[in-house]
């Protein structure tokens, strides 16, 4: 194996190795809604059904090409899911280790590697309507994904395996907001336009522990704010309902295109119970091992570029994947 595997990885393979089996087997180891808005009259008969209170409508009330409101502010919340495929790629391979003993016939496990996929992200929109039915928009929010994987195999002795990455980020975004009615008081809703994912940031930590009470711990960690280097897209679809003339509630389906780059420097950290510690700085990197009896791959932080050698492993720069769909309601206020 890599000479220096597990400033990121290479010693936790070792480590791992050692407690399945010593010299067992040689694995190496929306959306914008007012913008239809109908403009309020200047008379309080706008508030109540004029058929029914019988209120006469003069064609001076009728409905001015001057009075939508010019801003609105949209808050929203909502469920969201990324592909993240580099990232649970990379941190799920004492997860693909541990499986590749048991293929062989070495040990049980119960449990696995959960993929980091859900989370929840929330933020609002400033809207300047160029017309009743366009506004252009500016945002900020925040999102968070997160997931917690727990696996056990059972030999001559116990290991059990945690692992939690996580993604988060501060998504600013301009974009073009578009309404049209399509009833009384519902729109038709969508947006488009360019995010710029700043404070983004990854960390992920994995703990090994035996039952005699060895355990190993270890963390990456990466940021960045680069705008060229952390910009996506992203647009929506969605129904807006109007409460009032100033409030509107709206329901959204949101797409998204964030494939980043990968982070230019990242922390990793090891420890363990004979109170070893080694932290390194240095560029994160996906090494893909495969080899006849299966394949698997993991992180490694080096601080040179390494070389695919031996043949049996090849590295490469995850990317930051961020695309994926989100759920999301909210309230629109016309100010």
């Amino acid at each position: 194996m890599h000479a220096k595997y597990l400033k990121s990885g290479f010693l936790a393979v070792g480590f791992l190795a050692a407690c399945l089996l010593a010299g067992a087997v040689p694995v190496a180891a929306a959306a914008a809604g007012g913008e239809g808005d109908r403009p309020v009259p200047p008379n309080q008969g706008f508030l109540f059904d004029k058929d029914a209170y019988a209120i006469p409508v003069s064609q001076g009330e009728t409905f001015g090409s001057q009075a939508f409101s010019k801003l609105s502010l949209r808050l929203y919340g909502g469920y969201g899911r990324i592909s993240a495929g580099d990232i649970n790629d990379g941190s799920d391979g004492y997860y693909e280790l541990i499986k590749l003993y048991e293929s062989l016939g070495i040990g049980t496990t119960t449990g696995g590697y959960n993929p980091v996929h859900g989370g929840y992200g929330f933020g609002g929109d400033i809207i300047y309507q160029l017309s009743p039915k366009i506004g252009l928009g500016v945002g900020v929010g925040y999102l968070r994904h997160s997931a917690n994987s727990l696996m056990t195999w059972t030999g001559e002795g116990d290991i059990t395996l945690t692992a939690t990455p996580t993604l988060s980020a501060l998504p600013v975004r301009l974009a073009v907001f578009i309404s049209q009615p399509i009833g009384n008081k519902l729109d038709l809703t969508a947006d488009a336009g360019a995010t710029f994912f700043a404070g983004l940031k990854f960390d992920g930590t994995q703990r090994i522990e035996t039952d005699i009470d060895d355990w190993m711990e270890m963390s990456v960690s990466g940021s960045r704010s680069s705008l060229s280097a952390n910009l996506g897209f992203q647009g929506s679809l969605g129904l807006e309902y109007k409460l009032s003339p100033k409030m509107g509630f709206f329901v959204e389906a949101v797409g998204r295109y964030a494939k980043l780059k990968n982070f230019a420097s990242v922390t990793a950290r090891s420890e363990d119970s004979g109170s070893a510690v080694e932290t390194t700085v240095g560029k994160l990197y996906l090494a893909e091992y495969s080899f006849d009896e299966g394949a698997y791959s993991i992180f490694t932080v080096e601080e040179t570029p390494p070389v695919d050698d031996p043949p049996d492993v090849t590295f490469r720069e995850p990317k930051i994947d961020l695309s994926g769909f989100s759920l999301q309601a909210g309230f629109r206020i016309r100010l």
